[in-house]
């Protein structure tokens, strides 16, 4: 069984990751400044949020040709990824979150408000050992992926 192909490939000026999207295509995708919610399916599946006005660069390119596609990591705990200079990997898929999975779609709410604003931070609960907090400055996150759990 082959996995799903993504319409386009994502590359963000000063991470390596390569961010399968699912629906946006290579071609003009009509991004402003605004944060823009988008699906992803690759390295993980979930929601990568972008704000085109705090990237120095991005580029869009088709996916390489072949009958698949990278498998989606499988998370145990859904998922907090900022921007490393070493990419998102099995090994550091970023920050476990307190779960449930249902409180995502209220994290992806914060991530957008405090990008839109100068000045605006979002503090994260995060499951290291014992428990933690990740602050974001949205006034200088390029993006930051979330993805569930499974």
């Amino acid at each position: 069984m082959s996995n799903p192909i993504p319409r386009s490939i994502l590359h963000i000026e000063g991470d390596p990751t390569s961010w399968g999207l699912s629906v946006v295509g290579p071609a003009g995708p009509g991004w402003g400044d605004a944060p823009v919610e988008v699906a992803i399916i690759a390295p993980v599946a979930g929601t990568l949020v972008l704000s085109p006005a705090r990237v120095g660069s991005f580029t869009l390119v088709p996916p390489p040709i072949g009958d698949g596609w990278m498998p989606a990591l499988t998370l145990v705990a859904p998922h907090l990824y900022v921007p490393t200079a070493t990419g998102l990997t099995a090994a550091a898929p970023g920050y476990a979150l307190a779960p449930p999975d249902d409180e995502i779609p209220a994290l992806i709410t914060k991530l957008i408000d405090a990008m839109s604003g100068p000045g605006k931070r979002v503090t994260v609960q995060i499951s290291a050992v014992g428990s933690g907090v990740v602050v974001l400055n949205g006034a200088q996150l390029p993006f930051a992926v979330v993805a569930p759990a499974g």
